[in-house]
C-alpha cells in the first residue's frame, strides 16, 4: 500500500461515518414523526414537532410550514421555527405570488439563492416586506401533497445566501410527506367526524319528526273525536291547548275571543296585529307567526267556504324548542283550524236549515196563521222552531240597500230563540216572542248597523200584534214615513205614529212640505228671531186653545200666550175659523213636535 493511499482512507471513513450518522439521525426524527402519526391526537402539536425536528436536521435559521386556506388558494403559516417577527408567523401569501404559489401550483421542489433577485415567482410586497424583516436571503419549498391535492407546502430558508443541495431537497421532501399525510389523516378525521355528527343529527331530527307525527295524529284523533261528539270550536281549543301545554284561544269572526283555553292569566295581541295575522294565515293556508310586547303568537285563520269565520291564537312557549319536536305546535293549530272548519260547515249548516224553517212559518204567521204557543213549531213541536212564548211583537229593519243575506244570518244569530227572522226585498223582517220589541229590535239594529257598516240603518217595532201580517204593513208604512221627517239610524215605536198612519205618503218629500206649506213662516220667524211662536203654537193645541193653561204650561204671562198668538195667527196663510184649515195646522204641529221628539232621543216609545 503506498503513502497516499494510507493517508486517503481514514479521511474517507471519517466522511462515510458523518453522512451514516446524519441519515441515521435523519431517520431517527422520521421515525418518530411516523410514530406520533400513527398515534395522532392533536393535529397541531405534531405538526409543531415535525417543524421543529426539520428545523433541526436541515440546520437552516428558518422553517415554516404553510397551508392553503380552506375554500380558497392562498397559504398562510400555520408553523414555524426560528422566526423572530410576528409578522412572518401569520404571514398570508395570495394565490400567484412568491415562491409558495409556484411550489403548490407545479407539485415539484423549488429554490432560490437570493430571494431579492427571484424571477421564478411573481413579487407581493406584503410578502416582500415580512421576508425583509425577517432577514432572510435563500429559500427551499417542497409541496405537501397527497395524490393530486396539493395541502400546502413546507420551508427551509436561511439569512444568507445559499445553494441547496439535493440531499437537502430530499431530506425536507420526507418532513413534507409526513405533514402531508398528518393533514390529510386530520381532513379525512375531521370530515368522518362531521358525517358522523350529521347522522346523529338526522337520527335525532328523525327521532323527533316521528315524535311529532305520533303526537299530531293522536292530537287530530282526539279533535275528530270531538267533532263526531257534537263538540264545539271551544272543546276543540280545550282539547289543543291541554295537549300542548299552552294558552289557546278561540276567536270570532269579528276578531273576539271566546274563551281561554289553558292555565290563568296570558293575554292577546292587539287587535289590527290579530287581524293582520288572520288575513295572512288566510292568503298562505298556514299559522302565521306575530309578536307584540315581548311575546310571541301562532295565529291561524278558521276558514268558511268564502269568508274566515274565526282564528285560533296560541302562545308561543318560553321552554327550550327541543321540549316538543319543532313544528308541532304549528301543525297541530293548523290542523285543529282544518276541523274547527268542518264544525263551522256543520254549525253553518244546521243553522241554515234552522233559520230556513222558521222564516217559513214567519212568513206564514204573515199569511194568516195563528201565532201558536210556547212550541211555535205546530203540532210536530220541531225543536227547530222552538220559542219562549207566542209572537207577540214584530219590527221591520231597512237595511238600505245592504247584502240582505249577509244581513239575515247577522239577524239570525242576534235574535237567537227571541224570535223568528224572515227577508222581504231589502228589509229583515222580526216576530219576536219577548214582550219589549222595541228594545230588541234596537240591540239588533246596532249589531247590523256594525256588522254592515251601515250606521243610518232604521227600524220600526210594534209590542203588541193581533195579526203579524197586518202589523208588519203597518211597520212598513212607518218606515216610509221616517225618511221624509229625516229620521234615520234608530228604532222607532211603531205606536208614536198612531194618529198619522193615513197621512203617510210614498213621496220622500211629502211630509217635509206638508209643514212647510202650513208653518214655514212661522219657523223661519223663530229662527231668524230666536222667538217660541212655535212652542207657544203647540202649548196652546195641547191646552185645548186655552191661551191661560198655555200660558201656565210655558211658564209666561197671559198677555204673552196672547200676542204670541196674534203674531202666529198674521203669519199663517189661512182663517182660524175654517174647521179643515185648523186641523190642517194641528196635524202639522203634531208631525214637527213628534219630528223634534224622535230625533232628541235615541230609541223612541209612545209619547
Amino acid at each position: 500500500m503506498s503513502e497516499k493511499t494510507a493517508s486517503s482512507t481514514p479521511r474517507i471513513s471519517a466522511s462515510t461515518l458523518a453522512r451514516l450518522q446524519r441519515r441515521t439521525a435523519e431517520l431517527e426524527a422520521l421515525f418518530s414523526t411516523a410514530r406520533e402519526l400513527v398515534r395522532l391526537r392533536d393535529v397541531d402539536e405534531i405538526l409543531r414537532r415535525l417543524v421543529q425536528r426539520a428545523h433541526e436536521l436541515m440546520g437552516t435559521d428558518v422553517t415554516y410550514l404553510s397551508e392553503i386556506e380552506p375554500g380558497g388558494h392562498d397559504l398562510r403559516v400555520r408553523h414555524s421555527a426560528g422566526t423572530v417577527t410576528p409578522e412572518f408567523r401569520d404571514l398570508l401569501v395570495p394565490a400567484g405570488f412568491g415562491l409558495a404559489s409556484k411550489v403548490a401550483t407545479t407539485r415539484a421542489p423549488a429554490w432560490v439563492a437570493r430571494y431579492e433577485t427571484m424571477q421564478e415567482a411573481p413579487h407581493d410586497p406584503s410578502i416582500d416586506s415580512a421576508v425583509a424583516a425577517e432577514g432572510l436571503v435563500s429559500f427551499l419549498g417542497v409541496p405537501l401533497a397527497v395524490g393530486d391535492e396539493v395541502l400546502g407546502a413546507l420551508f427551509a430558508s436561511n439569512r444568507f445566501g445559499h445553494d441547496f443541495t439535493p440531499d437537502q431537497v430530499l431530506l425536507l421532501s420526507a418532513f413534507a410527506d409526513h405533514a402531508a399525510a398528518v393533514l390529510h389523516t386530520a381532513r379525512i378525521l375531521e370530515e368522518s367526524a362531521a358525517a358522523t355528527a350529521r347522522a346523529e343529527e338526522a337520527v335525532r331530527e328523525l327521532e323527533k319528526h316521528l315524535t311529532a307525527t305520533e303526537l299530531a295524529s293522536a292530537i287530530h284523533e282526539e279533535l275528530t273525536s270531538a267533532v263526531m261528539s257534537g263538540g264545539t270550536v271551544v272543546d276543540l281549543v280545550a282539547t289543543v291547548a291541554e295537549r300542548l301545554g299552552r294558552r289557546v284561544w278561540a276567536l270570532d269572526a269579528s276578531g273576539r275571543p271566546l274563551q281561554v283555553q289553558a292555565g290563568e292569566g296570558g293575554q292577546l295581541p292587539p287587535r289590527a296585529v290579530l287581524t293582520d295575522a288572520t288575513s295572512r294565515s288566510q292568503a298562505s293556508g298556514h299559522a302565521e307567526r306575530v309578536e307584540s310586547r315581548g311575546q310571541s303568537w301562532l295565529v291561524v285563520a278558521i276558514l268558511g267556504a268564502d269568508r274566515v269565520v274565526g282564528a285560533i291564537v296560541a302562545e308561543e312557549p318560553d321552554y327550550p324548542a327541543d321540549t316538543l319536536p319543532d313544528n308541532v305546535g304549528r301543525r297541530t293549530l293548523e290542523r285543529a283550524a282544518h276541523v274547527a272548519a268542518l264544525v263551522s260547515f256543520k254549525r253553518d249548516a244546521v243553522a241554515t236549515i234552522r233559520a230556513d224553517r222558521r222564516a217559513r212559518y214567519l212568513l206564514d204567521l204573515m199569511g194568516g196563521a195563528e201565532t201558536g204557543g210556547a212550541d211555535a213549531g205546530g203540532d210536530d213541536g220541531d225543536p227547530q222552531l222552538t220559542l219562549p212564548g207566542p209572537v207577540v211583537g214584530c219590527a221591520v229593519i231597512d237595511l238600505r240597500n245592504k247584502s240582505v243575506e249577509h244581513a239575515t244570518s247577522l239577524a239570525v244569530k242576534a235574535v237567537g230563540d227571541d224570535g223568528l227572522v224572515a227577508q222581504v226585498d231589502h228589509r229583515i223582517i222580526v216576530g219576536w216572542a219577548v214582550p219589549d220589541a222595541v228594545a230588541h229590535t234596537e240591540r239588533v239594529r246596532q249589531l247590523l248597523a256594525d256588522g254592515l257598516r251601515e250606521p243610518l240603518i232604521t227600524a220600526v217595532a210594534i209590542n203588541r200584534v193581533a195579526q203579524v201580517g197586518e202589523a208588519v204593513e203597518r211597520a212598513t208604512r212607518d218606515l216610509r214615513f221616517l225618511g221624509p221627517l229625516g229620521i234615520a239610524a234608530t228604532t222607532v215605536s211603531s205606536d208614536a205614529f198612531a194618529p198619522y198612519h193615513a197621512m203617510s205618503s210614498a213621496h220622500p218629500d211629502a211630509a217635509d212640505h206638508f209643514v212647510t206649506d202650513l208653518l214655514g213662516a212661522v219657523l223661519e220667524w223663530d229662527a231668524n228671531r230666536g222667538t217660541h211662536l212655535f212652542d207657544t203654537l203647540a202649548a196652546y193645541f195641547t191646552a185645548n186653545e186655552s191661551p191661560n193653561a198655555a200660558a201656565i204650561a210655558l211658564h209666561v204671562h197671559k198677555n204673552t200666550v196672547q200676542q204670541r198668538l196674534d203674531r202666529i195667527q198674521s203669519l199663517l196663510p189661512g182663517e182660524w175659523s175654517d174647521a179643515e184649515y185648523r186641523f190642517r195646522v194641528q196635524a202639522a204641529v203634531r208631525m214637527e213636535g213628534l219630528r223634534r221628539a224622535v230625533l232628541g232621543t235615541t230609541v223612541h216609545s209612545a209619547p
